[in-house]
């Protein structure tokens, strides 16, 4: 855990103190953790009411994993296509086998399309939002 023995004190309203609890507690996170990521935001999206994205130690964990699950997909779905171009080129291997082959291989990449779909569609409307990391 990052050492922070900097302190800042700030002065509120009771309404904004009252809106900074409330923002922080529906983002379970504390008052200083919310401090710490509205610092991070660009200088030229405050006030404009563009939307800040934090990504906390957590999700990109999840992230990390679920992009290696995939990998792991696409590579047997390639290895598999592979087995088949070697057999094909060594005669080895028969019209029904391929046929067998290709539809593996295929099953293996469907089964990733509707969540690389998802992810590539959540990308999309992410790339042009500020983000902010969380590292607790």
């Amino acid at each position: 855990m990052e050492r922070r023995p900097k302190q800042m004190h700030l002065r509120m309203s009771e309404r904004e103190l009252a809106a900074a609890k409330a923002l922080a507690g529906e983002l379970d996170m504390t008052v200083s953790d919310l401090v710490r990521v509205l610092l991070q935001l660009p200088a030229d999206s405050v006030g404009t009411g563009a939307r800040l994205v934090v990504v906390d130690r957590t999700t990109a964990a999840k992230l990390s994993r679920e992009m290696t699950r995939w990998g792991h997909h696409y590579n047997q779905a390639v290895h598999a296509l592979n087995a088949i171009a070697y057999y094909l080129r060594a005669n080895d291997i028969d019209a029904p086998d391929v046929l067998e082959e290709l539809a593996r291989a295929e099953r293996k990449l469907e089964e990733m399309r509707p969540a690389v779909e998802s992810l590539r569609g959540e990308v999309a409307k992410l790339s042009g939002e500020a983000l902010a990391a969380l590292w607790r």
